[in-house]
């Protein structure tokens, strides 16, 4: 019988789902990574993996804590700069962008600048990166997210990614891709297919309100709600493996 897998091991098997062979990736460090990674051990070999450092068909021999990781060089199948990467960004060259932060709300807007104003902050993180032109220019973002409910909120305290367009409270942005896909947590998947997040599918054995504990109004509910098929054996060692690899129990 197959094994429950801890929320960790569902959010990076779930995420790595979302990713088909031969997609060239640009991925974030943390989640997005992880889950990249254990795709293309899976079911997706030829995915190419960019990160904005530079490296192109990156192989990481274990995640890495950072886009300056040695790891992320280490088996490179080629090394540009931090602004050639962006320029293929900026080229339509990416398939998908793999973003994760500590806020996500009902338009797809992502939060990795502050908590609480900006101006006097709760809490200072780490900035944009390239988090703001990837959910702009790749083709579409899947947006990966640990469930603790003080990540997912009606609006950012800032909108460091624009989600779905106009909503960050300053007019359209202007973009090549076409925004947020989907929303992928340990127990569900969100789409915004209602033109803001919208329940889609959930995880076997997690019921709605499970799926929806926590979260501060009424999300809307796909026309035809889904079940995610469970995890296989395969998908479940390999995401623990590569979870281990990164020293953590938990994302």
């Amino acid at each position: 019988m197959t094994e429950i897998p801890s929320e960790a091991v569902r959010l990076v098997g779930y995420g790595a789902r979302e990713i088909s062979d031969g997609e060239v990736l640009f991925v974030g460090i943390g989640v997005p990574s992880l889950a990249a990674l254990t795709a293309r051990r899976l079911h997706a070999p030829s995915s190419v993996l960019v990160y904005e450092s530079g490296a192109i068909d990156a192989i990481p021999p274990v995640p890495p804590l950072s886009t300056g990781s040695p790891s992320v060089v280490e088996d490179t199948g080629m090394l540009a700069s931090c602004l050639g990467v962006f320029a293929m960004l900026q080229q339509g060259s990416f398939d998908l962008g793999l973003l994760s932060a500590a806020q996500v709300d009902r338009h797809g807007n992502l939060n990795s600048t502050a908590l609480g104003s900006y101006e006097k902050p709760k809490v200072r993180l780490v900035g944009s990166g390239g988090a703001h032109d990837i959910a702009v220019l790749a083709r579409a973002a899947v947006i990966l997210m640990p469930h603790d409910p003080r990540r997912f909120v009606q609006e950012v305290d800032f909108a460091t990614s624009p989600g779905s367009y106009g909503s960050a409270g300053d007019g359209a942005v202007a973009a090549r891709g076409s925004g947020p896909g989907c929303v992928v947590t340990p127990r569900a998947r969100f789409t915004f297919e209602a033109g803001e997040l919208t329940l889609d599918a959930l995880v076997d054995g997690v019921d709605k309100s499970t799926a929806l504990e926590g979260f501060g109004w009424s999300v809307p509910c796909a026309a035809r709600l889904g079940q995610l098929t469970p995890l296989s054996d395969s998908e479940i060692a390999v995401a623990s493996d590569v979870l281990e690899s990164w020293g953590r129990d938990a994302v």
